[in-house]
């Protein structure tokens, strides 16, 4: 059963963890991939799916205290992770999300929520375009007109996400702030 996770999270206010947790318990993914966890919320949401189906791996990578902007430590995390009972379906890896894309592992489904603005969904849909065709998933944070206009994409005249919507082709799955879209193969 989900609970919205009590963690600090922008997907917290409107519960997009339970959109996650849907997602993963329809698609049954066996390999999940993160990036960009702060204190869990969404790890929480996917991991308490995959304790749901009983099968399946969640590996969360986050530059946790390297990171400049807003962050956790690992230890909270990993503690956060431990008080909804689902450790044992999460693994924790400190990576820079270009270092791994640049040589990305298989995955069933990406998590992407790292400061995302449209070249870093452009620069991941280039990127893994093979391993969409493949069959891979990929949700992301943003999509929305508001979600591209917080005052941090303006404040660093970020590329809108909306701006690569049509080359990438991705769908918004939940509009509700600051919203959750997908990249999968249509065909």
């Amino acid at each position: 059963m989900y609970l919205n996770p009590k963690i600090e999270s922008s997907y917290y206010q409107n519960n997009l963890g339970k959109t996650l947790y849907d997602w993963v318990l329809e698609t049954k993914p066996i390999k999940v991939i993160e990036f960009g966890c702060l204190y869990g919320y969404s790890t929480i949401a996917i991991g308490l799916a995959l304790k749901h189906l009983g099968q399946g791996k969640l590996i969360c990578y986050d530059l946790f205290e390297e990171y400049k902007y807003k962050h956790s430590t690992i230890q909270q995390t990993i503690q956060n992770v431990k008080e909804y009972g689902v450790e044992d379906y999460v693994e924790f890896i400190k990576m820079d999300y270009d270092k791994w894309l640049s040589n990305p592992e298989d995955f069933d489904l990406l998590h992407l929520d790292i400061s995302n603005t449209g070249d870093v969904v452009l620069k991941t849909y280039n990127a893994l375009k093979n391993k969409i065709n493949n069959g891979s998933v990929i949700l992301f944070e943003g999509g929305s007109e508001e979600r591209d206009n917080v005052e941090w994409m303006i404040k660093y005249k970020a590329t809108p996400i909306n701006s690569v919507k049509q080359h990438t082709n991705y769908k918004i799955i939940n509009s509700n702030f600051p919203s959750l879209s997908i990249i999968k193969n249509e065909y």
